[in-house]
């Protein structure tokens, strides 16, 4: 039988009672009130911090997100699976994703190794060509002599700071590659212009502003101003324009010393880099030296809008003598020397670890700060470039994407569903998917850059052998019957 609680007197509290008897004293209720306002008050803190760190998430996630918006090699944000949409050959997509317009046009120089030289403009929408302009009859081209000939007439760049304008360089040169020998058929004639990316109509003949007998033979555009290179026999002459052709400022340097010195000017940020046979000379918006960086026999590449790397020439050394080798990361805010030859590029940065630099000699992946200092190394295989996405740094080596810490060298995850290089929006992760589902000859598949779980799969052209980005659109690519050429459908 259960034993029965015994009885006890309980007093109630309550605001609602009548209160204490007149002789007995009132009970203290401050202890109580002070417990509560204790209680809202640290209540009020923590909401206030929980609110002002999200206000910091929101405010980093939000810049990452502006600099993937920002970064080339990524593609427009992906709502849900894209559709085949239409198909060209892939050196029309080649050609004619030099600018991408506010329109919605694509827009750059057709390569040609005879006749005119043509800037033309490729609708998003339709894959239909809206409008051509010759810029050279061509008449004049130099012949290229035996060997095959490449074609390679010029280019176009968006103007920073004026939406419909595009700066364009058309030239009558070409290249050579005769055996093993690559060699440039230097041009003729040239002509620099601003077009009206709308219809293509010529806005300022850049070429005639500039008043010079030599030929432009490279540009850049930073901020408002187009910086051209006009090569004579003493002396590179340097100067920035406005697009209305009005000279900014003037500078010199020295000419090539042979017939395979050329000068190229390119970007760098806010800088652009004049890049000559013996060195690389960074100008600032008025035509300022920064600073110079010797070539000394390397030569400069541009991997991505913000840096230049000077790597080694020639064949790579017998093993154990690589270490004498160096790669120099030119940047505006300064310089970074590497040991080696190897630097990984970064296909698209989100900017989640600043100054972070890759190299990778086949089996060990290393990684250094701004600074040049060694932040880690793992062994990570072969991989042709990297992918930085919030902190996390997606690889492909082999057969497998590997993810891994970028700021400890730390693995975070592998996943085989996918083979082939990755593309991204930021958000997603996509890819060929290496086993398509039953009743599917080729899919891609979306993954979660945060733990690689598989988020959902999409159909592709049967033929597809990777996904690529032009212009931040996103591309299937196609291998074209027995030919070996390409064709590029667009994914939307």
């Amino acid at each position: 039988m259960p034993r029965r609680r015994s009885l006890q007197d309980v007093e109630l509290v309550d605001d609602l009672h009548p209160g204490p008897p007149t002789d007995a004293p009132a009970p203290d209720r401050s202890g109580r009130r002070r417990v509560l306002v204790l209680g809202a008050a640290l209540l009020a803190v923590l909401v206030a911090v929980g609110v002002i760190g999200q206000v910091v998430v929101d405010r980093r996630e939000s810049a990452r997100f502006a600099a993937i918006a920002t970064d080339p090699g990524s593609i427009d944000p992906v709502r849900e699976p894209p559709t085949a949409g239409w198909q060209v050959p892939d050196q029309v997509v080649y050609d004619l994703a030099e600018v991408r317009t506010p329109d919605g046009l694509l827009v750059g120089v057709r390569d040609a190794a005879e006749g005119p030289v043509r800037v033309a403009a490729l609708d998003i929408a339709t894959g239909d060509e809206v409008w051509e302009v010759d810029l050279l009859d061509g008449t004049s081209r130099p012949d290229p002599g035996t060997g095959e000939v490449v074609p390679s007439s010029g280019r176009c760049e968006a103007h920073e700071t004026q939406g419909h304008l595009a700066v364009c360089l058309a030239h009558d040169g070409t290249s050579v590659i005769d055996g093993l020998v690559s060699r440039t058929v230097e041009p003729s004639a040239a002509r620099l212009v601003t077009l009206d990316t709308r219809d293509g109509t010529v806005v300022t003949d850049l070429t005639d502003a500039l008043g010079t007998d030599a030929l432009v033979t490279s540009f850049a555009t930073t901020g408002d101003l187009v910086v051209v290179t006009a090569e004579s026999a003493e002396l590179m002459d340097v100067r920035a324009v406005t697009s209305d052709g009005t000279l900014a400022w003037r500078t010199t340097a020295p000419a090539p010393d042979d017939e395979d010195g050329r000068t190229v000017i390119t970007s760098v940020g806010d800088l652009v880099a004049l890049v000559t046979r013996t060195e690389v000379r960074l100008l600032d918006a008025a035509g300022d030296t920064v600073r110079t960086v010797p070539l000394d026999g390397r030569f400069a590449a541009a991997w991505s809008d913000d840096a230049l790397y000077v790597v080694p020439t020639g064949e790579r050394p017998a093993h154990g003598v690589e270490e004498r080798e160096r790669t120099t990361v030119v940047r505006p805010e300064g310089d970074v020397e590497l040991q080696g030859r190897d630097v990984l590029p970064l296909a698209v940065d989100d900017g989640s670890v600043p100054g972070l630099v890759l190299t990778s000699d086949g089996t060990t992946l290393t990684a250094r700060d701004g600074a040049g200092q060694k932040l880690w190394a793992v062994s990570a295989g072969s991989s042709w470039l990297a992918v930085l996405l919030d902190g996390r740094l997606h690889l492909t080596p082999g057969a497998e994407i590997l993810t891994i810490d970028a700021r400890t060298g730390d693995e975070l995850w592998r996943s085989d569903a996918a083979t082939s290089s990755l593309v991204t929006d930021g958000r997603l992760l996509l890819a060929v998917a290496a086993s398509p589902r039953r009743g599917h000859s080729t899919e891609m598949v979306a993954l979660d850059p945060a733990d690689g779980a598989e988020l959902w799969r999409a159909p592709l052209p049967e033929s597809t052998q990777e996904l690529t980005s032009y212009q931040r659109l996103l591309f299937a690519v196609e291998r074209s019957g027995d030919t070996g050429e390409h064709q590029l459908t667009l994914l939307d």
